[in-house]
């Protein structure tokens, strides 16, 4: 199942909600207002992942599901419904996770087959998050990417930046 979004002004984006098999693919165009850079997301809730494949970049992490802001499938469908309908507006905040880049990974397989499909051949690194008191400083502003999209009733900004 697929279904395009249009929220807020700030993301043009395609997402595809697999309920049977788990999962969901986010497809986040270049912005019209910048701030944030194009990407591929999926959500495996079989196996507990996010995969972002950062297009400018071309490489893909991956990170533990956040499953606090992340809706289930069944669930984010019901949302887009209801949005789609008028029976539902999205909030307008946005909420900002920070993360860093780690070690490489060299086995794709144990990603389980959605993420392998949109990392394979990529450089891929594995993600953690940042403690959420800890801003970045401007000499690291340079070496971190953003990434804008919908996961739930707001707008998520997802801020990965290289190890230094």
């Amino acid at each position: 199942m697929g279904l395009l979004v249009l929220l807020l002004g700030l993301v043009f984006a395609s997402m595809y909600i697999y309920i049977e098999e788990n999962y969901e693919q986010i497809n986040v165009p270049v912005p019209q207002f910048g701030g944030s850079d194009p990407a591929d997301i999926i959500h495996d809730f079989q196996r507990g992942l996010t995969a972002y494949h950062d297009i400018t970049l071309d490489k893909c992490y991956v990170i533990e599901l956040n499953t606090t802001i992340v809706m289930p499938p069944r669930n984010l469908w019901e949302l887009l419904v209801n949005v789609k309908k008028g029976t539902y507006l999205p909030q307008t905040y946005i909420i900002q996770e920070e993360m860093i880049a780690t070690e490489h990974v060299s086995d794709m397989e144990q990603l389980g087959s959605f993420i392998y499909r949109l990392c394979s051949g990529k450089e891929t690194y594995r993600l953690k998050r940042r403690s959420a008191r800890r801003r970045i400083s401007r000499r690291e502003v340079g070496n971190c990417h953003r990434i804008r999209h919908f996961e739930n009733t707001f707008v998520v900004e997802t801020v990965i930046c290289k190890k230094s």
